[in-house]
């Protein structure tokens, strides 16, 4: 049987190695699809139909598609990162599909916000070091396809942006990830942060909705061109000035309160953090005994997560990947699941499917989780690193960096 399974697996590979030399390219296609932009709205007489069973349904699965483990395949393989790569551009494009079938509504909007979050990685080929470290780094990517999806994804952000209807979490998303990339962009070219080509759509959006739907947005706006002083000092006077004339002057003050009340809570949580993550103890999920102090002299990894976090999830191969590599010289994992009581055996069946296996502490009760509240987690993926000592020496590191923090904090 062990014999039969692995000339299956030997015929899949050899199946997979020749698809990747001849098809790798047809993974990039993405400048071949028209784009959908505000430019080209839909017809609003026609009503969204996203409340169907058909509509529901397709949209079920294309969120079960984007979070599902891609089975049998090491994350360490060139074929994994492909077969990524093409669930993260399927996953694009049936975001697209779905907005242009069934038109604008908060249900689209969610799948659009969401797909800017995952992007694809428009593999071209790999670099000669890839097979000896396989990272993103190493990756040849097709700029023209990744410019023209983030070309395309900036107008249906700033789509969801002006939208009526546009949930406060998926404008707020919305607005965040075309910030972010603005500023990936400026890190990359080694220049300031380019604020000005989102003047005028926050500018709209304040004078179409001077409510709460232009709130979080006009708050994060505030905030970036506050801190680029240096370029955006005048600007950021201005707009503040602006807003005073305005309904959101009060709710602004306030949310700007509430702001530094956060960010006091932040530092208290870092002092808890600091104070005493490093010692926590609990009776994992299986049933093994956890103690943290007992993990002195090892380097740890703590990952606040759900399954029901699309993030987080797509995470979890890399973090399997590192834990492969370094786990004989002394890095280890520990999760802290984030999942309801209702949803357990959910859990305990993901963690068997993806094989993940450091302890996992779950105590039912979603974001209330105990440690998320002892140590002011409001929101995931988020992750500490321990060093050797049980100290806290990075935090919500993953992807690459995660690695290389791991590598530093061994000493190799």
């Amino acid at each position: 049987m062990k014999k039969d399974k692995h000339n299956i697996l030997a015929a899949v590979g050899t199946v997979m190695t020749a698809w990747l030399m001849v098809g790798l390219s047809t993974i990039n296609n993405f400048t071949e699809a028209a784009p959908i932009t505000p430019a080209e709205p839909y017809s609003a007489s026609k009503g969204s139909h996203t409340d169907t069973p058909q509509a529901k349904a397709e949209r079920m699965a294309l969120e079960a598609a984007s979070v599902a483990p891609l089975k049998g395949i090491d994350s360490t393989k060139r074929e994994w990162w492909v077969l990524m790569d093409r669930k993260q551009l399927d996953f694009v494009k049936g975001a697209r599909r779905y907005l242009q079938k069934y038109g604008p509504s908060p249900e689209s909007y969610e799948l659009i916000v969401a797909s800017g979050f995952e992007p694809p990685y428009f593999i071209k080929g790999f670099k000669p070091a890839f097979d000896k470290e396989p990272t993103e780094t190493n990756l040849i990517v097709d700029k023209v396809a990744r410019a023209a999806f983030v070309d395309e994804q900036m107008k249906l952000n700033a789509m969801v942006v002006e939208s009526p209807d546009a949930t406060k979490d998926e404008r707020g998303g919305a607005f965040e990830w075309m910030l972010d990339e603005a500023s990936s962009k400026a890190e990359a070219e080694s220049k300031p942060v380019d604020l000005a080509p989102f003047h005028s759509i926050v500018e709209r959006l304040v004078a179409k909705y001077p409510d709460s739907r232009a709130l979080g947005v006009a708050t994060q706006y505030l905030q970036a061109l506050q801190d680029q002083s240096a370029a955006y000092e005048k600007k950021a006077n201005e707009f503040e000035v602006e807003l005073e004339s305005t309904p959101l002057a009060a709710p602004m003050k306030e949310a700007a309160e509430k702001l530094q009340d956060q960010r006091n809570a932040a530092a208290n949580a870092a002092k808890v953090r600091a104070a005493s993550i490093g010692s926590i103890k609990f009776k994992a999920l299986d049933g093994r005994a956890v103690d943290l102090t007992k993990m002195r002299g090892k380097v740890v990894l703590i990952d606040f997560w759900a399954t029901w976090c699309g993030p987080c999830v797509a995470e979890l191969p890399n973090v399997k990947r590192v834990l492969a590599a370094y786990q004989d010289k002394g890095f280890v994992v520990v999760g802290i699941a984030m999942d309801r009581e209702q949803d357990r055996q959910k859990l305990v069946n993901f963690v068997k499917k993806w094989h993940l296996s450091w302890p996992q502490y779950f105590d039912g009760k979603g974001l209330n989780t105990k440690f998320a509240k002892q140590f002011g987690i409001h929101a995931i993926p988020e992750t500490f690193l321990l060093d050797k000592k049980g100290r806290v020496v990075a935090a919500d590191i993953r992807g690459e960096k995660l690695e290389l923090e791991v590598k530093h904090w061994l000493g190799l």
